[in-house]
């Protein structure tokens, strides 16, 4: 089947939205931003030995997929609106992966309330590669940045942290199917989280690198010092002791949200994600400085060199 062909057959019906014409042109039109917002974009690469496993059943690459990229803009304090999509499908990969694959698309996209509207599929000679470029809109004038965390900040992370580390090594060494499905399809808090962000968030990002490098990526950005107590934070799997938690913290792939607040927010917080059913943890503060300071137990803990995935490292 040719790209022409694979596109009016899995692609075209999922292109519902009036601006992406059929998926019969070369571009489509986008949604206008509600008044008092800004138009958001995002763009996220999936590539086949390095964001996930050639045995990773097409279903839950594509609802990763779209998650990975969702989680970029809720954490933003923006929703997501359309979306375009960029394929490059093995050659020896079987039609009816691409069906499963379009099918599983669809229906996350419609979870999000997100719309396909364009983009462009090539055959490949080998690994199937990915990538989503997501539109939307901010639910304040503008999002919320890594860039505005503040000295006295209280530091926040949602859900529980470690599950892409634990189910990627279960996935490797058949372990327990349920951690292995929480890599595949890692959890995203609810679109209501944005609503949180815009109203809360001083500085915000999601988590996608390891814990402590994306809150040295926050650090930077607003030119502060981090500080977490590593035992507070909700990990996936208990720990004992730094060691036994540092693979958590630096693995990855979990794709909840880190952000920071005025400490007069503390109970408002609290009680927003109560109400949509997310849980928020205080892990620490923001101070004048610079970096990631960690203590365990009070007891301050020297950091590995490698605090984070690094994107040319292959998994499998």
């Amino acid at each position: 089947m040719n790209e022409f062909d694979r596109i009016a057959a899995y692609f075209a019906p999922l292109a519902s939205s009036p601006g992406a014409a059929g998926l019969k042109d070369d571009v489509a039109e986008l949604s206008e931003a509600p008044a008092h917002s800004t138009l958001v974009a995002t763009v996220d690469a999936l590539v086949e030995h390095i964001h996930f496993l050639p045995s990773d059943p097409i279903d839950s690459v594509a609802r990763k997929l779209v998650r990975v990229n969702v989680s970029d803009i809720l954490s933003k304090g923006a929703k997501p609106t359309e979306v375009l999509l960029t394929l490059g499908w093995p050659e020896a990969r079987p039609e009816d992966d691409l069906a499963t694959f379009a099918d599983a698309l669809g229906n996350e996209l419609k979870t999000w309330g997100i719309h396909l509207i364009g983009g462009d599929t090539v055959n490949v000679p080998k690994s199937l590669f990915l990538s989503l470029t997501l539109m939307g809109h901010s639910v304040g004038i503008s999002p919320i940045r890594r860039s505005g965390a503040r000295a006295g900040d209280i530091i926040w992370v949602t859900g529980e942290i470690g599950w892409g580390a634990i189910g990627l090594e279960a996935a490797l060494e058949d372990g327990a199917v349920d951690a292995i499905e929480r890599y595949r399809v890692p959890e995203v808090p609810p679109l209501g989280m944005a609503e949180i962000v815009s109203a809360h968030a001083t500085g915000s990002m999601d988590i996608s690198d390891g814990l402590l490098a994306d809150l040295g990526k926050l650090a930077e950005a607003s030119e502060v010092a981090a500080h977490i107590e590593a035992s507070t934070v909700p990990l996936a799997r208990s720990a004992g002791d730094f060691d036994t938690a540092i693979s958590q913290l630096t693995g990855g792939d979990d794709y909840q949200f880190l952000f920071t607040t005025a400490p007069e927010a503390r109970g408002m917080i609290r009680q927003a994600c109560a109400e949509i059913g997310v849980s928020a943890t205080e892990i620490g503060h923001v101070t004048d400085g610079h970096g990631v300071h960690v203590t365990w137990r009070g007891i301050q803990q020297s950091l590995p060199h490698r605090l984070g995935f690094a994107h040319s490292e292959a998994n499998g």
